[in-house]
Formats: C-alpha cells, sequence, structure tokens
C-alpha cells in the first residue's frame, strides 16, 4: 500500500490545521477523509474508479463531502460525474489510529491518522444529467500501535449503485484523520 504524494500533501496540510494531539482516540470523533484515485470492479466486469475529499461526524452521524467516478468497461469510459455526500454517515467501524501494517511491517504514522471502514449515502450526477443515489464504503488499514485492522478487510472503496455492487478492491489509498 503506497500512499500517493497527492494524499500525503493533502493528509499534511489537514494536520496542519487541526494542529495539536489527535487526543484520546475514539469512534466517536470527527475525521476527514481522503480517497486518493480508487479503481473497483464488479462481478460483471465493470470497473469504476473514483475520488473524494470530505468529513464525517461519527456522534451527529454526519457527513459532507464530495469527489468524482469514471464507470468504465475496459479502457471504455460509459460515464461520468460527481458526487456528494448526502449528510448521511451510515455506519463506522474504528481500527484505530498512529500505525499502518505493510509487508508485515510495522509503519508508525501521526497519531491523528486513523483507520476504519465507513459506509455514506450518497447522490450521484453523471455528465448527462442522470441522478442516482447509492453507498460508499472507504476502508482504510490503518491501526492503534502494536494491533491490526480486521482480518478479511482492505485498502479501498466500493460501491453500490444503481443495482451493481462494485466490492473488488483494485487500486487506491485512503486516509482518515481525526480532527480536534
Amino acid at each position: 500500500m503506497k500512499r500517493t504524494a497527492a494524499l500525503l500533501s493533502a493528509a499534511f496540510a489537514i494536520a496542519a490545521i487541526a494542529a495539536g494531539s489527535a487526543g484520546s482516540a475514539t469512534s466517536k470523533s470527527s475525521f476527514a477523509v481522503l480517497v486518493a484515485p480508487t479503481t473497483t470492479a464488479a462481478s460483471n466486469g465493470l470497473t469504476i474508479q473514483t475520488q473524494m475529499t470530505g468529513s464525517f461526524n461519527v456522534a451527529a452521524k454526519t457527513a459532507s463531502g464530495s469527489g468524482t467516478y469514471s464507470l468504465m468497461a475496459g479502457s471504455t469510459v460509459l460515464e461520468t460525474g460527481t458526487f456528494t455526500l448526502d449528510q448521511r454517515l451510515v455506519t463506522f467501524q474504528f481500527y484505530g489510529c498512529g500505525e499502518v501494517t505493510m509487508e508485515g511491517e510495522r509503519i508508525p504514522l501521526p497519531p491523528d491518522y486513523c483507520g476504519g471502514r465507513v459506509i455514506f449515502g450518497v447522490h450521484a450526477t453523471s455528465s448527462t444529467g442522470a441522478q442516482h443515489d447509492g453507498l460508499l464504503e472507504v476502508n482504510c488499514q490503518i491501526h492503534d500501535p502494536g494491533g491490526q485492522a480486521p482480518p478479511g478487510t482492505s485498502e479501498g472503496v466500493k460501491v453500490n449503485a444503481r443495482g451493481i455492487n462494485f466490492n473488488k478492491h483494485v487500486t487506491g489509498d485512503n486516509l482518515f484523520v481525526m480532527l480536534p
């Protein structure tokens, strides 16, 4: 899992704005969420490419943010568009903050870099103006020092929209930054 330069730059900017300790790591906090360009596949062979920035408040179950998507069949673009988080945080599973494990090696991270699994309600608008609602899941494998992300989880994004379940992570990295 290699974090892209853009993802790290954005994360450092958010961390600088947030300035200060993450404090007590809790699943009732607020987080910035950053999704680097990510590809996810469906069982029918279609893929969806997404990227997003936003934030969410676990205690209030609210979210805001936006992103872009491209629906692909092989290398053919079928549809492009934008999406917004529809103010609805469906669920959040917190993995902890401060460390990631890559190829068996534990790598320390800033204490406000966190991981977990979050599901948002989203509203998408295609470049043709068609509108659809769906669910977007973001999974980040950062965890507490000495711990681990839950077995069977993987870094990436899953999308369920228009009756298609994009549930196989292909590429992409994500980050949650705990806000003060």
